[in-house]
């Protein structure tokens, strides 16, 4: 997404106070966390001006959000969001498989000095769903939030899927015309001989009955 022009005239300034903002859509209610102090930003989901808070009394505190991690290949960007705790049924909440594909979202704001409000529109620096959680139990506990892009499910590999050539088969044992859904590098040349041509011929006669074959 492009930069809005009062956001890159805030950044600008000789030392602008930058914000981070998270906002993850759970069931009920979304919560919506940033790194210092609170901001008042309406995200776009139909829900008006929310409050981005620094300390949530069941949920915690944002640790940290590093920067997106670009996908390689086969792989789509990935972003872990990592936050401390601040009860036990917080961090079970968020590390539930319940809510595995909620939307969360990142924004890079800046704040203004006099009135604390944020200059110009925020720029949305990541988009994704939640994946899992990652529990670290140290001299201070975290849970990092591990998240994915929706365009990640695209390259889930497709071999439990229902229309498969193995369940193809089961349902009809002689049929194999999705033999090559899963395995797309076996390649079939055009006009290839068939491994039977006998068999192909007969069928060929079938459909177009013509004496010279």
């Amino acid at each position: 997404m492009d930069m809005e022009a009062n956001h890159i005239a805030a950044l600008q300034e000789p030392s602008p106070i930058k914000a981070t903002l998270v906002r993850f859509d759970l069931p009920g209610s979304p919560l919506c966390l940033t790194d210092g102090g609170f901001s008042l930003f309406d995200a776009g989901e139909g829900q008006g001006v929310e409050v981005y808070v620094d300390a949530h009394p069941v949920y915690g505190v944002l640790d940290s959000v590093p920067s997106v991690t670009d996908g390689a290949e086969a792989e789509t960007p990935r972003l872990d969001i990592v936050i401390l705790p601040a009860t036990n049924e917080g961090a079970v909440a968020l590390a539930s498989p319940t809510i595995q594909g909620i939307r969360v979202q990142w924004w890079e704001a800046v704040v203004d000095w006099n009135t604390g409000g944020l200059l110009g529109q925020p720029l949305l620096k990541f988009d994704g769903e939640l994946d899992r959680a990652r529990l670290t139990v140290g001299e201070n506990w975290s849970l990092a939030l591990e998240c994915g892009t929706q365009s990640e499910r695209q390259l889930e590999p497709n071999e439990d899927w229902r229309l498969n050539d193995a369940f193809h088969r089961v349902c009809w044992p002689a049929e194999a015309g999705l033999s090559n859904v899963t395995n797309v590098t076996v390649k079939d040349e055009w006009r290839s001989r068939p491994e039977n041509p006998g068999l192909f011929k007969r069928l060929l006669k079938t459909f177009v009955p013509i004496s010279n074959l």
